[in-house]
């Protein structure tokens, strides 16, 4: 039985992946998994103060993961990676002529910048400083090992003592992959890279927040475990 769902944010929740802008159905039809006892967290590599105030007009209630698994909410904020080291910070701009994301002013673990093309050059960087790295589509991001959305996910489950067959997540990038081996039920959109579609239980039919509202009829009507 699933009780609780994560789902990812950007190219997830949204029109598509090319925009930021949030698919109304997919939220509708994700609250009435909650009013059905289902609780929603959004796990992202967005800042905690963007996350926490999208749950809170959402009516989600079942916490969140920001910054790429650095920072949860359950109760209160927690966070669960290094503060990053800003030298590294300025080094990584310089070397990559990269540009701060606009959340950069309100991250503490987890930094992103633009353009969102992770090169081969900057993987042996990050191996060369510990660091770790990844693209969303939308930005590259940078944090002190260990991270990624993994390490918040098994905190934020922990701290709700589910089993991972209990927990479904949902998602549309390779930073979803960290997210997909802690739970029971993996679900990539239809337009999902398709490493993190190897990785899944169930593909949709439907790309980005149509694969969403998709997925939760489908819980709704008992067509998979609910």
């Amino acid at each position: 039985m699933i009780k609780l769902v994560l789902t990812d944010l950007d190219g997830t929740l949204t029109l598509d992946k090319s925009t930021f802008k949030v698919n109304l159905s997919a939220i509708e039809y994700l609250r009435l998994l909650e009013d059905r006892g289902i609780k929603i967290a959004i796990v992202s590599g967005n800042s905690y103060p963007v996350i926490r105030g999208l749950t809170t007009y959402f009516g989600f209630s079942g916490g969140l993961v920001a910054e790429n698994g650095c920072v949860l909410h359950f109760k209160q904020k927690i966070t669960v990676c290094k503060k990053m080291d800003r030298n590294l910070i300025q080094e990584f701009k310089e070397k990559f002529n990269v540009k701060d994301s606009w959340q950069n002013e309100y991250r503490e673990c987890d930094f992103g910048f633009n353009p969102a093309i992770l090169t081969e050059e900057m993987k042996r960087w990050a191996e060369e400083k510990n660091i770790y790295i990844n693209s969303s589509g939308y930005a590259v991001h940078i944090a002190m090992k260990p991270a990624g959305k993994a390490i918040g996910v098994r905190k934020l489950i922990e701290l709700y003592n589910l089993d991972k067959n209990e927990v479904a997540a949902i998602g549309d990038s390779l930073t979803d992959i960290d997210m997909f081996n802690e739970v029971g039920l993996k679900v990539a959109v239809s337009n999902s890279d398709e490493k993190l579609k190897e990785k899944a239980n169930l593909i949709l039919n439907l790309k980005s927040g149509e694969g969403v509202k998709e997925f939760a009829k489908m819980l709704i009507e008992g067509k998979i475990w609910s």
